[in-house]
């Protein structure tokens, strides 16, 4: 819903219709999803540049255009209606009150003109590749999903592949898969069921490792803010490869194995968190393989417990719970002690609230906690 905001807000700022609360509004989610203000300058500058005239852009083509994006929206979206209605009532945006002015024509909502801009724009776009003119966003992966803290989704690849995505990731991908591989970009965690294709593998590559299957299904945790990368194979078998290391090679799994890859050297034999070791002096990163208990239903692993709504941890530092718990429930947690952030814990949470979730940990460690407006300070007794 929020991008249809987005689209609805940013087609009155180009008409020159929008009023100063719109104005505010459009800037809170752009402020909110930077990656949507580079969409905004470059539509600004093509509407002002007429864009529905270059490469003789016909009315026709302008109306499939509308249609194509429409059906993209649809597909991400299953919600989406081409309506400026669930907005209406909103305290800070007034619909109604300012005079209504034709877009185009035969579109009147301010959704469809939004989605009409997106459409000139990919056509735009498609004619300046044509004319071998450079547009930095044709560089740019067709398909992008964001998904806050808090927040899971599963969506269906252009392959039938379906991805399991976890709270603040982001995952790119291209929109057709036509090449001679299917290519994605991970930002976070995802848990991915690949459809078997010998002809066209699929690599999903990450901040410190790539992974390249034929068909299988894996988890993948990849956050460039972290450390530590982890590739767990559930059934299937991939192979990882250190980007760091060209020509090197690649590792493979089997099932029931996770792969823990350290992006940094590694300084302390005595770093549990990844049970990593370290590397002889020529060596720049660390990877470890650990078997999984191969006795236990795919929902209680704990790497991919996530995807059945579990938050699962084994003999887990409480410092990086908190973290996996920021994500999961999108708050923000300090700690006020030093000692509280070593302390192990394991469990689970399915269905708890955050307060729910900190008073069952009352019973295993010993800390007290207060929360404010998403804002949670742990501390000692």
């Amino acid at each position: 819903m929020k991008e249809e905001k987005y689209w609805i807000l940013l087609s009155k700022k180009i008409t020159g219709e929008a009023n100063a609360g719109e104005l505010e509004a459009l800037e809170e989610l752009i402020n909110a999803n930077p990656e949507w203000r580079s969409i905004m300058e470059n539509l600004q500058e093509l509407w002002n540049s007429k864009p529905a005239q270059a490469g003789g852009v016909s009315y026709q083509k302008k109306e499939d255009a509308y249609l194509i994006h429409i059906n993209r929206l649809k597909e991400k979206a299953p919600d989406f209606k081409a309506s400026a209605e669930p907005f209406a009532n909103e305290a800070n945006i007034d619909f109604q009150a300012q005079e209504k002015k034709p877009f185009y024509k035969h579109w009147i909502s301010y959704a469809t003109a939004a989605a009409l801009i997106a459409g000139i724009f990919f056509i735009y776009q498609f004619a300046a590749k044509e004319d071998h003119k450079e547009i930095a966003s044709l560089k740019k992966p067709a398909n992008e999903i964001n998904i806050n803290p808090g927040s899971r989704t599963r969506i269906q690849l252009p392959d039938g592949s379906l991805v399991w995505i976890n709270s603040g990731s982001r995952l790119t991908y291209d929109n057709s898969f036509k090449g001679n591989s299917r290519e994605v970009l991970l930002d976070g965690e995802a848990y991915f069921d690949v459809v078997k294709d010998a002809k066209h593998p699929f690599i999903v590559h990450t901040s410190g490792i790539d992974i390249k299957v034929l068909g299988t299904a894996f988890n993948v945790k990849a956050y460039k803010a972290e450390p530590v990368i982890e590739a767990t194979l559930i059934h299937g078998s991939i192979e990882v490869i250190n980007q760091n290391r060209p020509g090197a090679p690649g590792v493979m799994l089997k099932p029931h194995e996770k792969l823990i890859y350290n992006k940094f050297p590694v300084a302390d034999t005595r770093d549990q968190r990844a049970d990593v070791t370290i590397p002889a002096e020529d060596e720049a990163y660390s990877i470890t393989i650990k078997p999984l208990n191969k006795n236990i239903a795919d929902t209680d692993i704990t790497e991919t417990a996530w995807v059945y709504n579990k938050l699962t941890f084994e003999d887990e530092r409480f410092e990086d719970l908190a973290l996996k718990m920021e994500r999961w429930y999108d708050l923000k947690i300090t700690f006020e002690s030093e000692k509280l952030k070593e302390y192990r814990v394991s469990g689970s949470f399915v269905n708890e609230t955050p307060e729910e979730a900190f008073n069952e940990l009352k019973f295993l460690l010993p800390f007290k906690y207060s929360i404010k407006n998403k804002e949670v300070k742990i501390m000692r007794k």
